[in-house]
């Protein structure tokens, strides 16, 4: 005799950010799963969809979203459109057809203020920039 369906457990996936990829590309979860992105790359990156996104993301920060309803959720990094993925959350354990409407819980891990982001990267640009200046500068 099989053996009762208990409670559905929810279940955190991980992605990697890793040389302006998304690791593994695509996700597949259960209603109420949570996905956390993990920045391990040199560059700034995040991953916003139809209506969800977390915020920027620099080395070694990760954000965390649920995803409530079953659907298909495209998304990308605002920094580098080239960078695409999927999360699939299936219903009742089968995939569910394309969907991009259904909007996502964001987990409590609010990120930098949306106004800070464009901060945070201007920051890192004149970081960056005089780094290079100074590694270019002959030795005395």
């Amino acid at each position: 005799m099989p053996a009762a369906a208990g409670p559905s457990i929810a279940v955190d996936k991980w992605v990697t950010m890793y040389d302006s990829k998304y690791l593994p590309g695509v996700v597949t979860i259960e209603p109420g799963d949570t996905v956390t992105w993990v920045n391990d790359d040199d560059l700034p990156h995040d991953a916003a969809g139809n209506g969800w996104s977390t915020p920027l993301l620099t080395k070694g920060d990760s954000a965390s979203v649920t995803f409530a309803r079953a659907g298909t959720y495209r998304h990308s990094c605002t920094i580098h459109p080239e960078m695409r993925s999927a999360v699939i959350v299936r219903a009742g354990g089968v995939a569910a057809p394309p969907s991009d409407t259904a909007p996502a819980v964001p987990a409590s891990s609010p990120g930098p203020a949306p106004a800070a982001v464009p901060a945070i990267v201007v920051t890192a640009a004149v970081v960056f920039y005089i780094a290079i200046r100074r590694t270019a500068r002959p030795r005395r």
